[in-house]
């Protein structure tokens, strides 16, 4: 059976109705301290490791390999690690009106994509029963040499207000990586938003499975 803790939490995305993001960070050094924020709060410090180069902040979860950015610098940002063998970890972020979070998971047992994405959707409904999916084809943006992740996207309504919410799967080895992106409703955006954000947290050999 999956870890009840990572389809528990793909429902984060929720938590949140969709605004306005801060500004990015002005310096490196302003980069530097948000992601070394992130890091102190995330209850696994000794997993993550503060990479930000530039005046985008930007955390590696050694284990996984994979890299979470904050482009808004916004307070809200965050990175948990929910189990002490940092194998499980989530991290969340505004990109413009579009609420993603990135999980890295590597299960005790082996699990297809598939079998992740249904197990994704089922917490997803469980959150929000007036969950419709939309059915139809959306651009995912992947890097090059990335294949496609799974897709699911749905219309849903959250504190009242429509939303369009959506989940990724990719697996990379041992590895599943997932994505869970809420923004405005009817919102194309915020797939190719969020499939960028998965495209750009992948480790290095992202592009072979």
């Amino acid at each position: 059976m999956l870890r009840q803790i990572s389809a528990l939490l793909l429902g984060l995305g929720l938590l949140a109705a969709p605004v306005a993001a801060a500004a990015q960070s002005t310096s490196v050094d302003a980069a530097r301290d948000h992601a070394d924020a992130i890091i102190a709060n995330s209850g696994g410090p000794a997993f993550l490791t503060n990479v930000t180069d530039s005046t985008l902040p930007r955390v590696l979860h050694v284990p996984s390999g994979m890299v979470c950015e904050f482009p808004g610098a916004d307070e809200r940002d965050n990175i948990r690690v929910f189990d002490r063998s940092g194998l499980d970890v989530g991290c969340g972020s505004w990109r413009g009106s579009t609420f993603v979070t990135l999980f890295a998971t590597r299960y005790d047992e082996i699990y297809t994509p598939e079998e992740v994405m249904g197990a994704a959707i089922r917490a997803l409904r469980n959150g929000a029963p007036d969950a419709r999916p939309v059915d139809r084809t959306f651009s995912i943006t992947t890097l090059p040499g990335q294949p496609r992740p799974l897709l699911a996207v749905f219309d849903m309504s959250l504190s009242g207000q429509p939303v369009r919410s959506l989940i990724l799967v990719r697996h990379i080895g041992e590895w599943s990586f997932k994505a869970r992106g809420t923004g405005p409703a009817t919102d194309d955006t915020v797939v190719e938003v969020s499939s960028m954000a998965l495209a750009r947290a992948l480790p290095g050999e992202a592009g072979s499975d």
